[in-house]
């Protein structure tokens, strides 16, 4: 894991500053640690900040072929780059090196562009081919990577994180003003946008080819959902399917040359994960970490995730470290997690931030279990509206009418954002013929709010220097649960019903059994009244960054329950309140 930033002079008789291209990877060395390079040659740059996980004597980036024609700076892990290479040698191509990074460079060097497609793994990269001068930029299939570029009139430029954009000289830091109310109300940016002006995410499962001035984005990969009228296997096949993917993508996901370990909350989700985990390493007890707030376990003790994290390491004999937190640190970071998130945070994100700033002082790649609840249904309490075929909102941002309503006229006017929220709605949802609207809803998840939570994974962990895999997220696991009928992922009420079937045996019932939970957090039932007063003083007195984007009486009226907020729920308060709280702290942290 790393990070990467490159520079394109539309002029090619300009060279790229080493001095600009330096800070820009200066700017991800907490991505990369343990060894920085450079690579320019005239008007083209490449910058590589390394964290070494495979072969760490080798794999210097930027790295090249053999004749130095292609070039490749490169952020993730491909997990069949052994097997890749046996077939490149067996092609004639020549290795110095046993890491992933020269896999990529050899196999564009013989499928071009199609190389992405063979690639099983989490990835962006950029590679120049000096002969054609052609930049390629590439996204892994579901995003798990991140990848920003920004383009001008005289300059490409590109990286893993926007701060490292935000480095050159020719790009100001300026809000998005498209982006307010799409994380306001979507909690998710929509179209490619991030929060900052003419700065762009490259669609997850996208390439971009540069050349001539001219980009060229375009999708190699996306989910198909199939119209299956009848099922086209049983369900114990279906769950003997799931058992021997899920297995495999871990096995996979294991291969390091550093320390690792596994996130084990006591959810199914990462508890499914760590259980594959520990058969794995049976002569060394898998390292497995959890983390909870001290007031939490006294207010939830029955339900605390350190009861289940610790009958699961209690089981599977691992090597579990419980960090437990005070409210303080999570209130004293809120500033620092918005500078490594580049956006306003979500209440959980803190936690995770801490988390990984704890465990990196034991190991330095961790497994995870993102991704289950979007392709198992395991959102129930957000999905009701789909087993009656209604959405008119992000299932996962309720209350979309109620704080929409907060708007300032003159932005509503100026982003259109309530009909860029149907229209994206509608093409999501009617991409496919099938009859399974649910599994449509669950690629709604995918293709937006997974996103979301794999960036918040991805800045979190790499903040501190930690790599987090995704074992759920394989794309052979992906393309086959999408096509699972919904009817064994949400049965009498039970979210994620197959998956929880499937490891029965595996898991503990006590935990197979157990209802969702979010990450935690600081419960505190005071804090809404805080919250809400802090976030409408912000707007009440005019002198905040966020204040002309809302509507004084309806943001007052909202806050107190009164005219056509009366009634309102408890939670919309408090989500609204975090939010605007968090958006402000952002324009402070970015000087916008």
């Amino acid at each position: 894991m790393c990070g990467i930033c490159g520079i394109y002079n539309f002029n090619k008789n300009k060279p790229v500053s080493n001095n600009t291209l330096d800070n820009m990877n200066n700017a991800l060395a907490h991505r990369g640690p343990d060894e920085a390079g450079l690579y320019i040659d005239a008007f083209i740059g490449l910058g590589h900040r390394r964290l070494s996980i495979i072969d760490i004597q080798n794999g210097k980036q930027p790295m090249s072929n053999e004749n130095s024609t292609i070039w490749v700076t490169y952020n993730g892990e491909i997990y069949n780059h052994k097997e890749l290479k046996d077939s490149l040698l067996k092609k004639g191509h020549e290795f110095k090196t046993d890491c992933d990074t020269e896999v990529i460079v050899h196999a564009f060097e013989e499928y071009g562009t199609e190389s992405v497609l063979k690639f099983n793994g989490m990835f962006s990269f950029a590679i120049w081919d000096s002969k054609n001068e052609t930049l390629f930029l590439a996204r892994d299939r579901l995003g798990i990577k991140p990848l920003y570029y920004s383009v001008s009139n005289d300059y490409f430029i590109f990286a893993s994180e926007i701060k490292a954009i935000l480095q050159h000289p020719s790009v100001k830091a300026e809000v998005e003003i498209n982006s307010i109310p799409e994380y306001l109300f979507c909690t998710s940016l929509l179209n490619g946008n991030t929060m900052f002006r003419n700065i762009y995410s490259v669609p997850a499962g996208h390439v971009i080819v540069f050349k001539n001035k001219t980009k060229e984005i375009t999708k190699y990969w996306d989910i198909k959902l199939k119209n299956i009228q009848e099922d086209e296997f049983s369900f114990e096949q279906y769950k003997k399917q799931i058992y021997n993917l899920l297995e495999d993508s871990v096995r996979m996901r294991l291969m390091s040359d550093v320390p690792f370990g596994s996130l084990l909350s006591g959810g199914v989700d990462s508890s499914v994960i760590s259980a594959l985990a520990a058969t794995y390493v049976s002569n060394n007890k898998l390292r497995t970490f959890s983390i909870e707030y001290s007031k939490n376990m006294e207010l939830c003790r029955d339900n605390s995730d350190t009861k289940y994290a610790g009958m699961m390491a209690h089981t599977f004999q691992t090597d579990h470290k419980e960090f437990i937190l005070q409210p303080e640190e999570y209130y004293d970071i809120l500033g620092k997690v918005i500078w490594h998130t580049e956006k306003p945070i979500e209440l959980t994100t803190p936690s995770l931030y801490l988390l990984h700033k704890n465990l990196k002082k034991h190991v330095t790649v961790v497994l995870t279990g993102e991704g289950a609840d979007e392709l198992f249904g395991g959102y129930f309490f957000f999905l009701k509206e789909a087993q009656t075929n209604q959405i008119k909102e992000f299932p996962w941002a309720p209350y979309f009418n109620e704080v929409s309503m907060l708007l300032s006229p003159d932005i509503e006017k100026e982003t259109n954002f309530r009909e860029n929220v149907k229209s994206t709605l509608y093409d999501l949802l009617n991409r496919f013929e099938s009859d399974d609207f649910l599994n449509k809803v669950l690629y709604l998840f995918i293709k937006i709010y997974l996103l979301e939570m794999l960036e918040r994974q991805d800045k979190t962990s790499m903040a501190w220097g930690v790599e987090a895999r995704v074992p759920f997220l394989d794309h052979r696991i992906v393309e086959y649960i999408m096509n699972i009928p919904s009817k064994y992922k949400i049965r009498n009420g039970i979210e994620k019903y197959i998956l929880r079937e499937s490891f029965r045996n595996l898991v503990p019932s006590e935990v197979i059994n157990r209802k969702k939970k979010p990450f935690p957090f600081p419960v505190d039932p005071k804090s809404i009244f805080k919250q809400k007063n802090i976030a409408n003083d912000l707007i009440q007195s005019g002198n905040s960054g966020i204040a002309k984007y809302f509507n004084k009486k309806e943001t007052d009226d909202f806050f107190n329950k009164k005219n056509k907020f009366k009634g309102l729920d408890n939670l919309a308060v408090f989500r609204t309140s975090y939010a605007m709280i968090s958006l402000e702290l952002w324009h402070k942290a970015f000087g916008v």
